[in-house]
């Protein structure tokens, strides 16, 4: 009878065992699954590149639309269930802090000109939509030193980058400080013929840092992204961008992103530069599903 007393003791604990030893497998199991669906989670994510905006029909051309066709963009875009995220967006969805929307899309903004203070900020918070904005250093402190507020050809200025801030709405991005030029055999932050590996990684980074610092000075905020004038880059370029802190560079490559848990995906993202030849739904319907 002890015996069997024993018995059952001794199979009620590898019972007990054998359940835990269960337990752990099945959580393990919904561990890595749930570690695979994230790492396997893709979002497809079009990024459209806006320059200058301006109602006068003579101004208008390749990188200058109307106003009008920026806010018929952002009422398709709404009717359509898209919304549009910032970068910050993007990276919190690599880093799995959340998901993005359904059908995201991110409207940004080169240079940074007034007039996209003057006509998109409005616009942006009339229909709740984010923008990117990626301004020229050297133009800002220029603008910023006078009272020159001229539509067509002014800058933003730093206090009307700290305002469009505050809004939540408006995100800057690193356009560099004084590279975006296409003189004297300068071409955006392409290397320049003749010109040794060190003399360029120095030149490049003494204005990219530059502009950070700058944005640092003046907003307390350091970018995450690189926008590359003309999307001219060298064969060593990106690696560069990305070894001075750079999570996600803009190019001209007119592709719609794949995006990913993985943070290599948010490097080289291709831009749809939007000209005002096509209505909205022209334009967005060769892009989107």
């Amino acid at each position: 009878m002890y015996l069997i007393f024993k018995l059952k003791r001794a199979l009620a604990g590898l019972l007990v065992v054998a359940a835990g030893i269960a337990g752990v497998l099945a959580a393990s199991y919904l561990q890595s699954a749930q570690n695979v669906a994230s790492k396997q989670r893709e979002v497809q994510i079009p990024i459209i590149m806006y320059h200058s905006l301006l109602k006068d029909p003579d101004l208008q051309g390749k990188y200058v639309i109307s106003p009008e066709v920026l806010e018929n963009d952002m009422k398709y875009l709404k009717e359509k269930g898209y919304t549009a995220v910032n970068v910050q967006d993007l990276l919190d969805f690599v880093d799995g802090k959340k998901e993005l929307p359904e059908k995201p899309v991110i409207l940004s903004f080169d240079d940074g000109y007034y007039n996209n203070y003057y006509y998109a900020y409005p616009l942006a918070k009339q229909y709740n939509m984010k923008i990117v904005i990626a301004p020229i250093g050297s133009c800002t402190d220029k603008f910023s030193a006078t009272t020159d507020e001229h539509i067509p050809y002014s800058h933003i200025t730093w206090d009307e980058i700290k305002e469009m801030m505050a809004s939540g709405l408006v995100e800057f991005q690193n356009h560099t400080y004084d590279l975006h030029t296409n003189k004297q055999g300068k071409v955006g932050v392409k290397k320049m013929a003749g010109e040794t590996d060190e003399a360029y990684q120095k030149r490049l980074a003494g204005d990219v840092v530059k502009m950070q610092q700058r944005m640092k000075e003046n907003t307390g905020y350091e970018p995450s992204c690189f926008v590359y004038p003309f999307g001219a880059k060298s064969e060593k370029t990106a690696e560069l961008i990305k070894e001075m802190g750079f999570r996600c560079t803009f190019t001209c490559e007119s592709k719609v992103n794949t995006i990913s848990r993985n943070p290599e995906s948010l490097y080289e993202l291709g831009r749809f530069l939007r000209t005002g030849k096509k209505s909205s739904a022209e334009f967005f319907g060769e892009i989107l599903d």
